[in-house]
């Protein structure tokens, strides 16, 4: 009988000192949801293969040699046989000058310039 008491009193001696603090946000503290303003994505630009093989002549310093043909190539993401098909093609189109030496230089405009 004594446990019962003792314990009931405790009981009731924590739920009368102990308040339960409510941290949910009153109607006054919410912060209305701002508009969000949809933005266009941007367009993907997608290079042709001959486009992907003069930028990558260009990112080798316009020049494509003995020494970063396998750099191009890889930038390119084009294999040898595709190379040696290329080359013609942008020959005749005065996109790359080609030299006597295996020399491929880009004449595009950022090239000229550099």
């Amino acid at each position: 009988m004594i446990r019962f008491g003792t314990i009931s009193a405790g009981f009731v001696g924590l739920t009368a000192c102990s308040a339960i603090t409510d941290f949910r946000p009153t109607l006054t503290s919410v912060v209305a949801p701002r508009p969000v303003t949809p933005t266009a994505a941007p367009a993907l630009t997608i290079l042709t293969t001959k486009e992907r093989l003069l930028a990558a002549i260009e990112g080798q310093g316009c020049e494509l040699n003995a020494t970063n043909v396998e750099a191009v190539l890889a930038s390119a993401t084009i294999t040898r046989e595709e190379l040696l098909q290329l080359t013609p093609q942008l020959q005749s189109e005065g996109r790359i000058a080609v030299s006597g030496r295996g020399v491929v230089r880009s004449t595009s405009a950022n090239c000229i310039n550099a």
